[in-house]
């Protein structure tokens, strides 16, 4: 049993490690984004990705030796842990912070991505809807020329 502790305790500790390395991934993201770096972006993706994978696996495994430590409990195997096993409430809560700071990092960054989409669309209609007014150039047509629709007189 103490085997199968101490198997528990290192798979929490690495799930811990890499949940601590997904955060500081989101983090990189956010200043990738901030300074619009797209190729650093595409690689931290793939990198979040492979995080959040091994984060899962991780999580499966924990589950699985939770399951196989207290076979013939009754009560959840997180809450007959928690009275085992003193070690296990620290790193319990260092994950679910870890976690937490996971959740509002991703918050963040897709509220920036969508203001900085926000903002583009804006500044797209402001210069479409200035393009199509032509009053800066009204005077340069010939009377014959303001009928036509003018898509047919703008260069691309």
């Amino acid at each position: 049993m103490h085997s199968l502790e101490t198997q528990i305790e290192n798979t929490y500790e690495r799930q811990t490690s890499l949940l601590g390395d997904l955060r500081d991934c989101l983090e990189m993201e956010r200043e990738s984004l901030m300074e619009v770096d797209v190729d650093r972006l595409w690689e931290l993706m793939e990198k979040k990705n492979a995080l959040a994978m091994d984060v899962e696996r991780t999580g499966n495994e924990i589950k699985c030796l939770m399951a196989a430590g207290f076979p013939d409990s009754t009560e959840n195997p997180r809450s007959s842990a928690l009275k085992e096993w003193p070690w296990y409430k620290a790193l319990h809560s260092k994950t679910t912070l870890l976690k937490e700071e996971i959740r509002v990092r991703i918050e963040e960054n897709q509220v920036f991505i969508k203001d900085s989409l926000g903002f583009f669309d804006e500044l797209m209609n402001i210069i479409v809807q200035s393009g199509g007014k032509g009053d800066d150039y009204q005077h340069l047509q010939s009377p014959q020329e303001k009928h036509v629709a003018r898509i047919y007189h703008r260069e691309v």
